[in-house]
């Protein structure tokens, strides 16, 4: 039986001080070992090395030491940046794979010193052509964000030193969409969710969610923040007051720190969730599941003789039935999921998890001003609650006693 092939061949030293990688029976050499554009070179030809079935075209080259740095050398570098920078962040990883993958089909053999703003244009303007599930054209506010993107993408290859600054001034120089200067279609703005229907939901809703979403119309955390509550980030204040601080949000990588008053229905919302492991999640899919089940069992109207009933099916009876697995807590995604699937049921009109954050936002500030709702939401700056509708906890506080209630 033939040997399979190496799906990941070894980045090699040679006697000729040139770094070089076996692929498909042949030896490719890739310039100076030990440099950035030579791994640039070895990560582009792997990725061609895989889209191929583990073959090189047999006119592929193989001394590579002198040939120019192409645009597909620095997506290969880029991904394997990304493998580590966005191991955590599933969808931003796929967001740069899918630009990465959109720049190599493009211009994947332009050398990378040629890629200027009439490049990036170019690629902008296809996004601009290209129509969504919906069948609208893009939103000019996510085609801006897919050139910043891009541009991210360069600058990661400019500090490896594997194109010069000048390309990153260039890029820069092409200015975002305007307002009605293109095709591309305009989102419209997150609106606050009206109370009654979060009410009207909240009767479908597991009561890990219905608590979820108490805290956060109570609190206006963020999704993310919400979905990982655990009991250790809670500190429980000698004037009664809980305050939450979540270990990672949007801006801790910048060393911001948060605290996030709970009171009355948060602190009664999150109470029953607080008995496990001091670093357990609060929130779990797998106790949602099994309410559910609960639920149908008791509404069940068929007589457990007849039809199906819990462990008499085929792979339950004959022992190959394997347990379900669940991810450890919520993520954003699987919230938003369960809201719009009890909203469904609740015959109301879709909403997502965002617009809690807007709702509480809008009361606070309504009733308190603008300064509470900044330290209630932790905006560092102002206009960003302005948008909404230095953080200070105790102005926090007095926001939560006025926020909206489930």
């Amino acid at each position: 039986m033939p040997r399979k092939k190496n799906p990941n061949p070894n980045y090699q030293y040679h006697v000729s001080g040139q770094a070089r990688v076996y692929l498909d029976g042949r030896y490719f050499y890739l310039g100076q070992h030990d440099t950035p554009a030579s791994y640039a070179k070895y990560h582009s030809l792997l990725a061609i090395y895989s889209a191929n079935g583990m073959t090189i075209p047999d006119d592929a080259e193989q001394l590579l030491g002198d040939a120019p740095i192409t645009v597909r050398c620095l997506t290969a570098e880029f991904r394997e940046y990304a493998k580590n920078k966005y191991a955590k962040d599933r969808s931003r990883h796929a967001q740069f794979k899918n630009l990465c993958t959109l720049l190599d089909d493009c211009f994947g053999d332009l050398p990378a010193d040629e890629f200027g703003p009439r490049k990036l244009n170019e690629i902008r303007e296809l996004l601009i052509a290209t129509k969504n599930r919906s069948g609208k054209h893009n939103a000019r506010s996510y085609i801006n964000m897919q050139v910043q993107c891009i541009v991210k993408i360069f600058r990661y290859c400019v500090s490896r030193e594997l194109v010069g600054p000048n390309v990153i001034v260039a890029l820069a120089t092409l200015q975002p969409l305007a307002h009605g200067e293109s095709k591309a279609s305009e989102s419209a703005p997150v609106q606050p969710v009206d109370i009654e229907t979060v009410r009207k939901t909240a009767k479908f809703l597991s009561p890990q969610i219905k608590a979820m979403v108490c805290i956060q119309a109570s609190t206006g955390m963020r999704p993310s923040e919400v979905c990982a509550i655990r009991p250790t980030d809670i500190e429980r204040r000698d004037d009664g007051v809980w305050v939450y601080r979540p270990p990672k949000h949007k801006t801790s990588h910048r060393g911001k720190l948060k605290a996030v008053p709970l009171l009355d229905a948060a602190k009664s919302a999150l109470e029953p969730f607080l008995d496990r492991p001091e670093d357990d999640y609060c929130f779990k899919p797998e106790e949602a599941a099994e309410w559910h089940r609960e639920r149908r069992h008791a509404n069940r109207k068929t007589p457990l003789k007849y039809g199906n009933r819990p462990g008499y099916g085929k792979t339950s009876r004959n022992g190959t039935r394997k347990p379900r697995k669940y991810s450890e807590r919520y993520t954003p995604d699987s919230y938003r999921q369960a809201i719009t699937r009890a909203a469904e049921s609740a015959k109301v009109a879709h909403w997502f998890p965002y617009q809690l954050r807007h709702l509480a936002a809008t009361v606070i500030r309504e009733a308190l001003g603008v300064e509470a709702a900044q330290a209630m939401l932790g905006h560092s700056k102002a206009d960003m609650t302005q948008h909404y509708a230095k953080q200070n906890l105790e102005k926090a506080v007095e926001a939560a006693k006025v926020a909206p209630k489930v």
